[in-house]
């Protein structure tokens, strides 16, 4: 219940363990939990804006995000996304059935293994999709959209994508599992309405997912107790992949 009631006013889905203390103590008081909530209002109004004014992704962290973005952008078209092992890297693919896929090569910068990805994506043009938001480079044009509510940041073009994927021949590629779990949170997280970012480093540790809301939440892979520790004095919870 006091997930709703704060959704109601700041568009995430959010209780850390310090609202709720806060909440029940209105409610000992007398109050309802839809009027605790809203007593609290300017508290948590406050806080949720200096943690998204605190992580507000640029640049460097849209590019982290490129594969879960447009993987976002493949489930937009109505595909299963998934994620395949292809040229040395992770890449969002479109499921197809049997086990094939399109794979979709997102390109967010000029950098030396982007022009990598790119020079391979172009042998293989019939099975592969490249999506760029570098206008030099080759491929469909897209680019990220940044808005002040939640997502807060998404890949859009105005592409037929989804026909490029059924023209395609699809290939058979080996899945990454870890991605597809890291995903599972990215996509959980985004339609609580937190913030998601990839690959940021929070207390000095860097983590696979960061959420933030109300509280922060960490996803990661193959962490140390040391690090388990570190986190767990930073973030409101840590999730292992």
């Amino acid at each position: 219940m006091i997930e709703k009631a704060v959704k109601k006013i700041l568009g995430v889905e959010d209780v850390p363990k310090w609202l709720e203390r806060e909440v029940l103590r209105k409610v000992e008081e007398g109050l309802d939990v839809d009027s605790a909530v809203s007593y609290l209002a300017p508290l948590i109004t406050e806080v949720h804006r200096t943690n998204l004014a605190k992580f507000r992704p640029g640049g460097a962290s849209v590019r982290k995000a490129s594969v879960f973005l447009t993987a976002e952008l493949i489930e937009r078209l109505g595909y299963r996304a998934e994620f395949v092992e292809l040229f040395g890297s992770t890449l969002p693919a479109a499921a197809r059935g049997g086990g094939t896929y399109t794979p979709v090569v997102p390109i967010f910068d000029k950098k030396r293994k982007s022009q990598y990805l790119a020079s391979k994506s172009r042998k293989y043009m019939r099975s592969v999709i490249q999506i760029t938001t570098t206008p030099d480079a080759e491929g469909v044009l897209a680019e990220v959209i940044k808005t002040q509510k939640p997502p807060y940041y998404y890949l859009y073009t105005s592409a037929n994508v989804g026909k490029l994927i059924e023209d395609s021949v699809p290939i058979t590629a080996t899945v990454n599992k870890k991605f597809r779990d890291l995903y599972f949170y990215w996509r959980l997280f985004r339609e609580r309405g937190f913030l998601v970012l990839v690959g940021r480093e929070i207390g000095g540790v860097s983590v696979d997912i960061l959420a933030v809301g109300l509280g922060k939440y960490a996803v990661v892979t193959g962490a140390s107790s040391k690090k388990l520790n570190r986190l767990k004095k930073v973030v409101d919870a840590v999730y292992l992949v």
